[in-house]
């Protein structure tokens, strides 16, 4: 009489189906271990049965490298975190100009410059300034323009004409072009680096107090 795994861990349409959907790779290792074990279970001579000792090895076998497998990744990612470049060329930075991939400006009461870097030819571009709520608190349009970098300053005045309170603040750029259809639009921030970082996100330089990633940078001047 041939044998089944009945332990429920193991029993579930998913499992037991031969052409299922892609899974990741992880899965579908184990789901291929435990078909063979079961169709090691099915064939087995009725009159010399497998070792059920032999088998829980087996299965433990597979659960300790699933394990390892598992912190594997978790070390990849630890590393990814951290990874960014280097301390000593992220020094390197020190006292340089830089233009970053950066919406968030720090208002302390003087007006802030900014860049945008539009891919195509624009109709309407409109400025939206948040503040550090997420609060729009600021509205204009900039018209028409080509494509390429603009270079922009916002006056730290809000819609009603106060002055707005220091703080961080988000510039979001909305273009659309003579169709009406949407066109990149990044906005960019330069400073001098004056710090380099550690954080839980890999190194970060410190631009004008404002940190930023080493991959959004896009200019270095001396």
């Amino acid at each position: 009489m041939a044998l089944a795994i009945t332990d429920p861990r193991y029993i579930n349409s998913t499992s037991n189906q031969v052409g299922g959907g892609a899974q990741n790779q992880d899965i579908g290792d184990k789901q291929i271990f435990l078909k063979l074990l079961v169709a090691q279970m099915e064939h087995q001579d009725p009159l010399n049965p497998s070792d059920p000792t032999q088998m829980s090895a087996q299965l433990a076998q597979f659960n300790m490298v699933e394990q390892q497998t598992n912190t594997n990744k978790l070390l990849e990612q630890l590393v990814a975190n951290q990874s960014g470049g280097s301390t000593d060329s992220a020094a390197s930075y020190l006292g340089k100009t830089v233009t970053v991939n950066q919406s968030r400006v720090d208002y302390s009461g003087t007006p802030k410059s900014f860049a945008i870097d539009l891919g195509g030819n624009t109709m309407q571009n409109y400025v939206v300034i948040y503040d550090p709520d997420g609060v729009p608190v600021r509205t204009y349009s900039l018209g028409s323009l080509p494509a390429g970098t603009h270079q922009q300053s916002w006056d730290g005045l809000t819609d009603a004409g106060l002055q707005a309170a220091p703080g961080s603040y988000a510039i979001e750029v909305i273009s659309v072009d003579s169709q009406g259809t949407d066109v990149p639009a990044i906005v960019q921030r330069s400073g001098v680096v004056d710090a380099v970082r550690m954080s839980p996100y890999g190194l970060q330089l410190m631009v004008g107090g404002t940190p930023a990633a080493l991959a959004d940078i896009t200019e270095v001047r001396l």
